[in-house]
């Protein structure tokens, strides 16, 4: 059987070797494929390796993620978008405010909110002054941090205010 060798940085060679203790490659050793894989696997793509330079690095967690955020604002509707930067001034709006800066009734306000607490959008805070608050969902709270507070990664209501003492 003829045999290919080639030189590999040891980077590499460390990635080849984890791969080569996982089940997927015993399976593919004990079926006689793992070699002829490998080869098949690189004539499949040497052409976008010759376009690129090279086989190009897998996506990061954290990039797939920024970018799937991105995303999914993108595709909010206008109303939605209207609102979601109220949220950086105010972890908590009531009814009132959103229909007020969408130029709606307070009652089309109330189903639109309504609306947004069943699609997962937003959810109930409590009160506060006298009315019932809302904040985003959990997963459109990372998702607009991502989007306008990347350095603090976190809900304000995380920090504290530091009081200064002026002398």
């Amino acid at each position: 059987m003829p045999r290919i060798e080639i030189e590999v940085s040891d980077k590499t060679m460390a990635q080849w070797r984890e791969f080569a203790a996982t089940m997927q490659a015993d399976e593919l050793r004990q079926s006689g494929l793992l070699g002829e894989w490998l080869v098949q696997g690189f004539l499949t793509n040497v052409h976008l390796y010759l376009a690129e330079g090279g086989p190009q690095p897998p996506e990061s967690r954290k990039s797939r993620n920024d970018r799937q955020d991105a995303e999914a604002r993108r595709k909010l509707p206008k109303d939605k978008k209207r609102v979601l930067p109220m949220f950086n001034e105010n972890d908590r709006l009531t009814v009132a405010e959103i229909a007020r800066v969408l130029g709606l009734s307070e009652e089309n306000g109330r189903a639109l909110v309504d609306g947004w607490i069943a699609e997962g959008f937003l959810t109930n805070a409590g009160p506060r002054d006298g009315q019932t608050a809302y904040t985003l969902a959990e997963d459109w709270q990372v998702r607009n941090l991502a989007a306008n507070r990347p350095s603090l990664n976190a809900p304000r209501s995380v920090y504290k205010p530091v009081a200064l003492n002026r002398e």
